[in-house]
């Protein structure tokens, strides 16, 4: 069952939620796209699944699943078979690699935001990221992504999304950012993020 007051709080804010369907089998997944198409079209951006291997078995839409993960040099041609978007480009390596394969596909170049992981590009290699791509032809950067610490308090975690928010205005003026969890999509929403994640939250009444 869906958790409707997690859905109206993202309604009444105007974003849009990617939900996390990575726990469930392929039938709950379907149950749960079925259900939000049927009562919150405007607010549902896609699902977000992190394995290739889940992604074949369940056999979804393409245009709507949505990578978010590491990515694998020897899987990117599955991922651009089974997925429209990608949330977790941080590489120039991979980027090159996706417009080889010849597909359109959108993406989300992702930040550093933890300064104690590698994860993601540094907010100072990325003007030459985005240069690196500006001319490629089937992949399109859309905006950027984020996943910060699983630790923190509301003042660390305002900063990572105002950051994104910084780099966006200052380097995509026009593209969106996807971002957050269910434990921090309210200050998401609050600092401007406009594609909030939610999993295990968004499934349960209350």
């Amino acid at each position: 069952m869906l958790n409707t007051l997690v859905f109206k709080n993202i309604q009444s804010a105007r974003k849009q939620v990617l939900v996390v369907t990575k726990y469930l089998d392929r039938e709950n997944t379907l149950n749960i796209i079925s259900n939000i198409e049927a009562s919150f079209p405007d607010e549902f951006y896609g699902i977000w699944e992190n394995r290739i291997e889940v992604i074949r078995e369940k056999k979804l839409p393409r245009e709507l699943v949505h990578f978010i993960g590491n990515i694998q040099s020897q899987k990117i041609a599955a991922i651009i078979e089974r997925c429209s978007v990608i949330h977790s480009l941080a590489s120039i390596k991979h980027a090159m690699k996706i417009e080889s394969q010849g597909e359109n596909i959108s993406v989300f170049i992702q930040i550093q935001l933890d300064a104690n992981k590698s994860i993601g590009v540094p907010e100072t290699e990325l003007s030459g990221f985005l240069e690196a791509c500006k001319d490629m032809k089937y992949l399109k950067v859309i905006g950027l992504s984020g996943m910060g610490s699983s630790i923190f308090d509301e003042r660390e975690k305002r900063e990572e999304f105002q950051k994104l928010v910084c780099l966006r205005d200052r380097y995509i003026p026009d593209g969106i950012i996807s971002a957050g969890t269910s434990r921090d999509y309210e200050l998401a929403i609050e600092e401007w993020i406009n594609i909030v994640r939610i999993g295990k939250k968004i499934l349960t009444e209350g």
